[in-house]
């Protein structure tokens, strides 16, 4: 399970309306910039900056994200 930040560096689009990739990563619906689900690392242009990730931890099958200073 992999938390991150629901808007995209690059423009202001919703990531939750981005397309989910079998290698990791997502894709903004806006300008099809891609991210690292694990790290937030942008992958390709146009984003350049990282998008913020959550540690998120299963426990008795809950799932909890860790948004400290949000």
């Amino acid at each position: 399970f992999f938390a991150m930040n629901d808007r995209c560096s690059h423009g202001n689009a919703s990531m939750s309306e981005g397309y989910l990739e079998d290698d990791g990563t997502v894709e903004c619906p806006l300008h099809s910039a891609r991210f690292c689900l694990k790290t937030g690392e942008a992958l390709c242009l146009p984003a350049t900056d990282p998008i913020q990730t959550f540690p998120v931890v299963l426990e008795d099958g809950a799932l909890y994200v860790e948004m400290a200073g949000e």
